[in-house]
């Protein structure tokens, strides 16, 4: 191989925002495949040797260029930006490095706050390739992290006037440059300009893969979307799946899974009735796999992120793993669950009657669903109105009026409701309700 379009798919560095499969979701034993193994199976060194390995033996193997630049992307996913660069840099040194290197590379180093240095890779870039919408929107992004915030909303506004084409790709990049500009806008108070641009994201990217509604409705220029999408909850995670674990527990002081499982030991019954077939909804890295697996004898995870799929599988608590949409799965099972689990994935979901009602027909009667979610005091007009609200964090909020009235409407008893610091937010607390629910 001696050029990158001579890589097979599972071997490019896919746009963060596409459907496609992701890198290593194959059995393979080419070099980006067993990267994302070793990532999947939570074996963190092994992976970041693995990459130094590949890349320093690159010219003995004849890999090409863009095979390191997908190395260093999977670096920077997981919290490497530092090691990701010094991947790269070698290849710049050489004068091997093309536009796609040097925008992963620009990237790992504005991660790492060397933004002067990102801005160089990244006009560099632009030499090569002026008018390619990826650079420029790269080069827009750095600009913006280095507070250059006109120039940055020149490069983004340049997108929409060279990506013109009616493709698929072009749209992509139209709606990645109108986010980039509603979150510019935004970012210096200018709502009306940041809303107009949300909106242009929404037209282009109907599946809102970047959370677009979700910002209109903090912009208040919208209500809140029922839910937030599918699309843009697995580009979040995906990307965030290698180092999930690490910066939850701790950074953030994540301990979500260990209080639902305490609340639920604390209920009476709960225990006499293991062991349970029980589900995870939003399975995650698989922590609540971990936390409850002594009360379970089969236990399903669905996750919408692959990534995080092949992470909980790879924990050996689940007897099989699904990546898809938590409600699809609810209403396909073919048996019924004594017990559902929902650990932090309610705060993706506003209106929560619909996955009340998967869980009721899931759930065998005396089976239990025990979840948490993010705690509204129902204060905003919004909350009092609808029961949820997007909270500062951009996830959804539920009152506790809510989901008793959702319980008691869908035929469960409520054993427990209790307001827990499940993790922290900006170094404060985030208030939330652990609950735990029995079917009738």
């Amino acid at each position: 191989m001696t050029s990158d379009d001579a890589l097979p798919p599972g071997l490019t560095v896919n746009h963060p925002f596409a459907d496609k499969t992701r890198p290593g979701e194959t059995d393979g034993d080419d070099p980006l495949s067993v990267m994302e193994r070793l990532i999947a199976s939570g074996d963190r060194e092994a992976a970041l040797a693995h990459a130094a390995a590949i890349a320093g033996a690159r010219l003995e193997e004849g890999w090409p260029a863009g095979l390191v630049a997908s190395l260093a992307h999977c670096v920077i996913d997981l919290g490497e930006p530092d090691r990701a660069a010094a991947l790269i840099e070698p290849l710049v040194q050489s004068g091997e490095a093309n536009p796609r290197c040097l925008m992963v590379l620009a990237r790992a180093l504005s991660l790492a706050g060397r933004h002067q240095e990102a801005l160089e890779a990244l006009n560099e870039a632009s030499f090569l390739d002026g008018r390619s919408a990826d650079v420029l929107l790269a080069l827009g992004s750095a600009r913006l992290a280095a507070e250059d915030t006109a120039r940055a909303i020149a490069d983004f506004e340049r997108v929409l006037r060279v990506a013109t084409d009616d493709g698929a790709r072009e749209a992509d990049q139209r709606a990645e440059a109108h986010f980039r500009l509603g979150e510019t806008w935004a970012l210096i108070d200018e709502r009306d300009r940041a809303a107009r641009h949300f909106r242009a994201a929404q037209a282009e990217d109907p599946a809102d893969r970047r959370g677009a509604g979700i910002r209109l409705a903090e912009l208040e220029a919208q209500p809140a979307p029922s839910r937030a999408s599918a699309a843009y909850v697995r580009a979040l995670f995906d990307g965030y799946a290698p180092r999930y674990e690490g910066h939850m527990i701790a950074t953030l002081a994540y301990r979500g899974p260990e209080l639902l499982r305490e609340a639920a030991e604390a209920a009476a019954g709960f225990a006499s009735g293991a062991p349970y077939d029980a589900i995870d909804l939003g399975c995650g890295t698989g922590l609540s796999g971990k936390a409850f697996a002594p009360f379970c004898r089969t236990l399903v995870g669905v996750d919408l992120s692959p990534r995080m799929c092949a992470a909980a599988e790879a924990t050996g608590f689940y007897s099989g793993v699904m990546a898809g949409d938590i409600l699809a799965a609810l209403d396909s099972a073919s048996a019924h669950f004594g017990l559902a689990i929902a650990c932090d994935t309610l705060i993706y979901l506003g209106d929560l009657d619909p996955l009340f009602g998967a869980v009721e027909r899931a759930v065998s009667p005396g089976g239990w669903f025990v979840f948490s979610t993010e705690k509204s005091d129902g204060s905003s007009a919004e909350a009092a109105e609808r029961g949820f609200e997007i909270g500062p964090s951009r996830r959804f909020r539920h009152t506790e009026t809510y989901i008793r009235a959702l319980a008691g409407a869908h035929g469960f008893a409520l054993h427990s409701l209790d307001v827990c610091t499940l993790r922290l937010e900006k170094r404060q607390p985030v208030e939330s309700f652990v609950c735990v629910l029995q079917r009738q």
